[in-house]
């Protein structure tokens, strides 16, 4: 995966405790901190759309007799 520079502006009590939690490897610890947010915008999405419809009858036939 190729890595890309990017630059963040931050307030300096920010910086401080990422600095202190990364142990010193912000990028990384910027990245994981990236991805979970995305994550967790996918998941309120899916969530926020609700139950999915059920499946039509014919679908759900099929399985009751695949099960027998």
């Amino acid at each position: 995966m190729a890595l890309v520079e990017v630059t963040l502006s931050l307030p300096d009590d920010l910086v401080a405790a990422v600095h202190e939690a990364a142990g010193g490897d912000i990028s990384a610890y910027a990245a994981k901190a990236l991805r979970s947010a995305l994550l967790m915008d996918a998941m309120r999405e899916v969530a926020d759309a609700g139950p999915p419809d059920p499946p039509p009858d014919d679908v759900l036939h099929a399985a009751e007799t695949d099960l027998r």
